[in-house]
């Protein structure tokens, strides 16, 4: 099989400053094709380093994509570094160059002299104009094969790289990658009711996420499909979704349906329970907003009773359910939902990293649910908590 390579190019992925996601997502659209991506490789901005990366893997590649270093700095060097490589000769564009002044001044800005580079590409190579920012990518096809560079934001590749993929004639692969989405059973128990469903005649795996496990099966369509269907069968109560689902959109979906509104109220959280929804497009139709009570002052003074907060603490399910009460009345909303824990790094009230109280109220009263996540680190322990917010309305009302 034919090989794809994929080179996320900066020294800040090798220092740590920046996590490299590029590629991976590269990585991933590339699935439904005939190609082999068996690596991915970072790249220091590095001028004699890259030519000889962009050299040896030109090599033996079908696909080959570099991301990053387009820019216009002195340490973005792609272009001229991949030309060194490939013995390829650089041209300026005055098109391009014009192309890159009229971004500036739709900006009431000047174009600086360093930008100029941004209009230097391959002169066998295709642009790939940027609708959001003034790197261009650029596409060389040579012998069948396909080279392409493109910036490394990812709002400004992405669109790019959507445009160019159905462009490149790769070879599909007559097989589907499908996905399942479930909160409430660990690896471990997935494992023991799937027992038997491991080697049906797909490519299956499962993973762990903060939204949840997630289980993937991967081969023909009909038999993806199949393999799904019996380990949902298996599951029952625990899916929530599947591949392109996001826990705050099936929230979102069930509010829908009942002509419902939501509000928020987070403690440990800190607002990035309502983060979650509002990245749903059109979240405003049903989520009317939330408010981050972080201190005890703070919950008090947004509908917490004192004697509630004084009697059983920041962290208890008392409190998750008061909050969730507030929010609620507070907002005039259908649901109330709220957050309340330890993220740690030291413990609080007696409770160790990781104890979690989720609390929702709603037409039907108020429940609560405890959970206790390890302690992997106070972001972490957020974004589960988060998540375990939505998955308690969630399974409430799906």
């Amino acid at each position: 099989m034919e090989t794809a390579e994929i080179v996320g190019v900066g020294s800040e992925l090798i220092r740590g400053e920046t996590l490299d996601t590029n590629t991976a997502e590269v990585a991933a659209s590339l699935r439904p094709y005939a190609l082999e991506v068996w690596r991915t490789l970072r790249v220091a901005d590095d001028p004699a380093r890259l030519a000889q990366t962009a050299r040896e893997l030109w090599a033996g590649a079908r696909l080959l994509v570099f991301l990053g270093g387009l820019g216009p700095t002195p340490d973005d060097v792609t272009t001229e570094a991949v030309a060194v490589g490939l013995g390829l000769e650089l041209a300026e564009d005055p098109a391009m160059r014009e192309r890159i002044e009229a971004f500036f001044h739709e900006r009431g800005r000047t174009m600086t002299r360093i930008n100029v580079k941004q209009a230097v590409k391959p002169r066998a190579a295709a642009w790939l104009p940027n609708p959001r920012g003034t790197a261009p990518g650029w596409w060389l096809r040579e012998g069948g094969r396909d080279l392409v560079a493109l910036p490394g934001p990812p709002a400004e590749w992405r669109p790019m790289w959507a445009g160019l993929l159905p462009r490149l004639g790769l070879p599909e692969s007559g097989t589907v990658r499908r996905e399942l989405k479930t909160w409430g059973l660990g690896e471990s128990q997935i494992m023991e009711r799937l027992a038997g469903l491991w080697d049906a005649g797909v490519t299956s795996g499962i993973y762990a996420h903060a939204d949840g496990v997630h289980l993937s099966a991967e081969g023909g369509p009909e038999a993806a499909e199949r393999w799904l269907e019996q380990a949902a069968a298996r599951l029952e109560g625990h899916v929530w979704g599947r591949e392109g689902d996001t826990l705050a959109g099936r929230v979102l979906e069930l509010l829908r349906a009942r002509s419902a509104s939501l509000a928020t109220m987070e403690s440990l959280t800190g607002g990035l329970l309502a983060a979650l929804v509002t990245e749903v497009p059109g979240a405003s139709r049903n989520y009317l907003g939330g408010v981050v009570s972080y201190s005890m002052g703070a919950k008090a003074r947004f509908g917490v009773p004192t004697d509630t907060l004084t009697a059983h603490g920041a962290v208890s399910a008392e409190t998750a359910s008061a909050m969730a009460e507030a929010a609620r009345r507070e907002l005039n909303a259908t649901y109330g939902l709220a957050t309340t824990g330890v993220a740690g790094p030291d413990e609080l009230e007696g409770h160790p990293v990781g104890t979690v109280f989720v609390g929702l109220a709603g037409p039907d009263g108020t429940q609560t649910k405890r959970y206790r996540f390890p302690p992997l680190g106070r972001e972490a322990v957020r974004l589960r908590a988060a998540y375990a917010a939505l998955a308690l309305f969630w399974s409430r009302h799906a």
